[in-house]
């Protein structure tokens, strides 16, 4: 080998690790930049991702509000047979009108429970106020959305034979019923009208306005929605009844929750969930159907969060 040529062969091999060195330097980078572009592109799809949730989460959502059916006049009620005026109740009592997405039952899971709209525009937020009309010893309900959203809740009940006493850290409890006018009745109860009582414990807005008082929601509703207190509730909760044993009584009893549905509608609120009373079953002499005297309503109105 002439000298130049073992000159050539002296530097190629002099330059083999170096050129090697810088290839694996070009595929580090080459590596780092991927991972980079790697790690920006989950970065940005998360803070997308978030961004989207919250804004779904807190856009202003408008009730899917169905038409309910048609309910006829006064007049066409009164001339209606016994067997088309339950038809026409239990059509108009057990229909959905408005959509709760996420629907969550509070206190037992039977009688004694209720269920709550817990959508964003309809939860209650604190400082939240609930009045629980009709206790009958079981404070489950009441304890229940105190602890679920922390509210301060007023529950109310003459039957029990309690004085008034805080019963939990955010739960008070009343010797004390609703009705259309403030008097004592016959037996001994203090009854009060809503608006005297929101007075008299200095409130004003209602978040939800619970009722299962035996027949009084037709004394006491038709005097809440005369005096105009339904525009601070958001969620109304009550049981409707009928006596079916005496058909008279349960014919006119039946035209007056028609009434009292369709002036509650009129007002915004409209029922998204329907809850039958399962203690409550009997074969009804109108109709041979099986019905229940007994049907817990579950309303929102749809006036309120709404620009």
């Amino acid at each position: 080998m002439t000298p130049a040529h073992a000159h050539c062969v002296k530097h190629i091999s002099s330059q083999g690790p170096f050129r090697i060195a810088s290839q694996a330097q070009r595929i580090r980078t080459k590596q780092m930049r991927m991972s980079v572009k790697k790690t920006f592109f989950i970065l940005v799809c998360t803070v997308a991702f978030f961004i989207s949730w919250f804004l779904y989460m807190h856009k202003p959502v408008i009730p899917k509000v169905s038409t309910p059916p048609s309910l006829p006049t006064k007049e066409t009620i009164s001339n209606m047979t016994n067997a088309e005026l339950e038809e026409l109740y239990y059509t108009y009592v057990g229909n959905v009108d408005v959509l709760c997405t996420n629907r969550i039952r509070l206190g037992k899971p039977d009688d004694g429970g209720w269920d709550v709209c817990d959508d964003i525009e309809h939860r209650p937020q604190p400082p939240c106020l609930v009045y629980s009309f009709g206790i009958n010893h079981d404070f489950s309900f009441d304890d229940a959305v105190s602890d679920k959203y922390g509210c301060e809740v007023h529950s109310f009940d003459p039957s029990m034979g309690q004085n008034d006493h805080k019963h939990s850290d955010r739960v008070f409890f009343h010797n004390l019923g609703i009705s259309d006018r403030d008097f004592v009745n016959d037996k001994a109860w203090t009854m009060k009208t809503l608006t005297s009582i929101k007075k008299q414990l200095h409130h004003t807005k209602i978040n939800i306005l619970k009722m299962d008082i035996e027949h009084d929601e037709y004394k006491a509703l038709p005097n809440i929605i005369a005096s105009d207190e339904l525009k601070d509730v958001d969620q109304l909760l009550f049981e409707i009844h009928y006596n079916p044993s005496d058909v008279q009584k349960a014919i006119i009893e039946m035209a007056r929750g028609l009434e009292l549905l369709r002036d509650l509608r009129n007002l915004g609120f409209y029922v998204f969930h329907f809850h039958p009373n399962e203690y409550n079953y009997f074969t009804s002499k109108m109709t041979g159907r099986r019905r229940t005297s007994c049907s817990e309503l579950h309303m929102l109105n749809v006036n309120q969060n709404r620009e």
